[in-house]
């Protein structure tokens, strides 16, 4: 007896060793049942895990029984209600009879299970609580006290190994879990580090097209000045210095009884002008009179268009119909000088409640039609086109389109290549949280529509 309690102490040992270093549950579970077999010499044996309700026991391992696939899916739950298997469970202690057929608890066994003589069943407990059991049969002679502390040792280790693979098991799965949303954020983080990038190339794109253009507009508006103000600031101070001789000669007449010599203009290249006429002259004023009312005349003359260049450029800077009668009357009056400087003409449509709708969202849309306009004027090859001014609940909505000779949208993708106007439009429709969408293909022309936010204050 003291030889086989060594033997017995040594497979637990061995038992231990072999099962520490296992960490698939399938894997502890089928191990411990081989090795319980063993141990108590039994023919067949199961290894039954309760669910958290303890409602049912899962028959989660088997040896010495090869059930078919139709008949375990069947019978692999089993309900736990007082029987001889289940008291395992529900009372958490062994069970051993000698012959299951003839005990009071039996509840009978399925149809293809084979019969069951002698059984021992132990629960596997973990921190005193039963977290399945079991179970090994028809053992030659009986189970005796020996067999039940030798199962009860072993589901002992059996339920710690369990629960450490089940542990480990689940730390796994969390560990992949985690892997895959490190995976995932990685992924979305790189994206977005893209987007960024090709955002930042963008907008510095943006930025020097920016500069180029407000200098491109600084030149215009100086050649604007230098060849329009300028120029008839220049013939308005040509006409007046005419006139000032005019009443000079006139006055020294009066003053000298008779004609006195009256300097004339002399210009940047030596050559002497008659300032009223802006004629060579042969050196003698003309102190006519009669010539007066006419300078004074051409100088009012040359003041007015001076007074009508100088609004044209201020209107080319910002609109003052735009501050005072609204965004359809601005849009109107550009349509009006785009007909004019580039014979394009432009029907104007406005639909809903017409109100302010805010500066900011006035001006971006604004200026998303004069842009879109020049385009079309300048690239598209029509001389007709529309304007939509929409004014809805929530958002201020504008449609601006032509029938000509339309282009590839896809410049818009690559900011290397995008135009500026396109990219403007586009940056402040979105600036102000709004959208924008340009439809176009080449040869069917092409429709650019913006929506604003309302913000009325």
């Amino acid at each position: 007896m003291t030889t086989e309690r060594a033997e017995r102490l040594k497979a637990l040992y061995d038992l231990g060793v072999e099962l520490s270093a296992l960490r698939s549950v399938p894997e502890v579970l089928d191990t411990a049942l081989a090795h319980c077999l063993d141990l108590t010499a039994s023919q067949f044996g199961f290894i039954g895990l309760v669910d958290p309700d303890l409602a049912s026991l899962e028959i989660v391992a088997i040896r010495g029984f090869h059930p078919s696939r139709a008949f375990f899916s069947e019978h692999r739950t089993i309900p736990l209600r007082p029987n001889l298997f289940a008291s395992v469970i529900l009372e958490n202690r062994a069970a051993r009879v000698d012959d299951a057929q003839t005990d009071p608890n039996r509840v009978g066994q399925p149809s293809g299970h084979p019969l069951v003589g002698t059984f021992l069943g132990v629960p596997l407990r973990f921190h005193d609580h039963a977290i399945g059991m079991i179970g090994v049969a028809n053992r030659q002679s009986r189970y005796d006290d020996d067999h039940e502390r030798l199962m009860d040792t072993y589901a002992a280790q059996v339920a710690i190994v369990i629960r450490n693979a089940q542990l480990n098991e689940a730390l796994e799965q969390a560990n992949e879990g985690l892997e895959r949303t490190v995976a995932e954020r990685t992924s979305e983080l790189n994206a977005a580090k893209d987007s960024l990038a090709r955002h930042a190339d963008e907008l510095q794109s943006v930025l020097t097209e920016t500069v180029d253009v407000q200098e491109a507009e600084r030149r215009r508006i100086a050649r604007d000045l230098h060849d329009g103000v300028n120029q008839l600031l220049i013939g308005a101070m040509l006409e007046l210095k005419a006139t000032e001789e005019r009443l000079k000669g006139l006055l020294e007449n009066q003053a000298w009884g008779g004609p006195v010599p009256v300097p004339v203009a002399e210009a940047s290249n030596g050559m002497e002008f008659d300032l009223a006429k802006g004629e060579p002259s042969a050196g003698v004023p003309n102190t006519d009179p009669a010539g007066l009312p006419n300078s004074l005349s051409a100088t009012l003359g040359i003041l007015r268009q001076v007074e009508q260049e100088v609004r044209r450029v201020v209107n080319d800077l910002h609109p003052p119909t735009l501050e005072t009668l609204g965004l359809p009357a601005a849009v109107k009056r550009l349509t009006e000088r785009l007909a004019r400087f580039f014979s394009v003409s432009c029907e104007v449509n406005v639909r809903g409640n017409v109100r302010r709708v805010g500066s900011r969202s006035e001006v971006a849309a604004y200026r998303v039609v004069q842009e879109a306009l020049q385009n079309a004027a300048r690239h598209s090859g029509v001389d007709y086109a529309t304007v939509e001014i929409g004014f809805n609940p929530d958002k201020l909505t504008v449609s601006i389109c032509d029938e000509g000779k339309g282009f590839d949208v896809g410049i818009l993708d690559g900011s290397a290549h995008a135009r500026f106007g396109l990219l403007s439009m586009r940056e402040r429709a979105e600036g102000l949280g709004g959208s924008f969408e340009i439809v176009s293909t080449v040869g069917t022309g092409t429709e650019v529509r913006v929506s604003f936010p309302i913000d009325e204050t």
